[in-house]
């Protein structure tokens, strides 16, 4: 691939018409989706990218967000595969729900290096650099560039522009996300992989985690207390640093997620 200025790739309907946003998530998760949702819209008002959220049964009311059901929870990679099988666009912008945005998102230039990546044919393009750039890092530009084939960090579930075929290839039934990471770097060495070269320059900022094992963190729970989101209901416990506390908190957590989940599956959830 010749170094290329994103700016001279022409971000026209074609994007529209070739990308959809997906976001992970499964119905233990519905306290989560509604701050989700008021951090998108707050700093993407103009996204013309349909949206979709995996749950498993439970129903949402949205004016832009859509549902893709995939039934009984089979695992993370499970899920993913039967929720591509329901999507259309060739590439999927990949979210998680407890992913939220913490700043406008540029529209102009994420349109230009998503339109780069579809004309390049590019097979995932991760949109939030890591720590640290690793030798044989190839720049293709001030912001962004190839991931060398012998990178241990080629697949990770962030923000991600994936070829839908080419994720559907690399997803083993019945994987985590973290066993994702973990192994899925090794079933791309033979695929084109873009990443951003540092964590400053990106279009679309977000919150990397809202929930850490199952509790909210800190960072998210000032983030809806400034914006007066509520977190309803809420039955997740905060996160700590503290072992015991922490493991006491989730096993709270888990008993009136139960209820809430109960509760929740006589009306839908609303996100606005």
């Amino acid at each position: 691939m010749e170094p290329v200025d994103p700016e001279r790739v022409d971000a026209d309907v074609s994007v529209m018409n070739s990308v959809a946003i997906l976001v992970s998530s499964c119905d233990s998760f519905f306290d989560v989706w509604r701050p989700f949702a008021f951090f998108f819209r707050k700093f993407w008002p103009d996204c013309s990218l349909p949206v979709y959220l995996i749950t498993n049964h439970l129903k949402i009311r949205s004016s832009f967000v859509r549902t893709i059901s995939v039934g009984e929870d089979r695992g993370w990679a499970s899920n993913m595969k039967c929720a591509l099988g329901q999507i259309d666009a060739p590439h999927v912008l990949y979210l998680q729900e407890d992913y939220f945005l913490t700043a406008p998102v540029d529209t102009r230039q994420l349109n230009a290096d998503l339109a780069y990546a579809l004309a390049n044919d590019v097979d995932a393009f991760c949109f939030r650099a890591r720590s640290d750039l690793e030798p044989g890092f190839e720049p293709l530009n001030s912001r962004f560039g190839i991931v060398p084939p012998d990178s241990d960090g080629r697949t990770r579930c962030q923000l991600t522009l994936w070829k839908r075929d080419s994720l559907l290839s690399v997803l083993h039934e019945g994987d985590t996300a973290w066993e994702m990471e973990s192994c899925g770097s090794e079933r791309t060495r033979e695929m084109q992989v873009l990443s951003y070269i540092s964590r400053e320059n990106t279009p679309i900022s977000y919150l990397m985690s809202a929930v850490v094992r199952g509790l909210w963190t800190r960072e998210a729970i000032e983030m809806c207390a400034q914006e007066k989101v509520g977190i309803v209901p809420r039955f997740r416990g905060s996160y700590s640093q503290l072992p015991l506390l922490r493991r006491w908190r989730r096993a709270q957590t888990r008993r009136a997620l139960s209820g809430a989940l109960l509760r929740q599956k006589i009306s839908s959830v609303e996100l606005e």
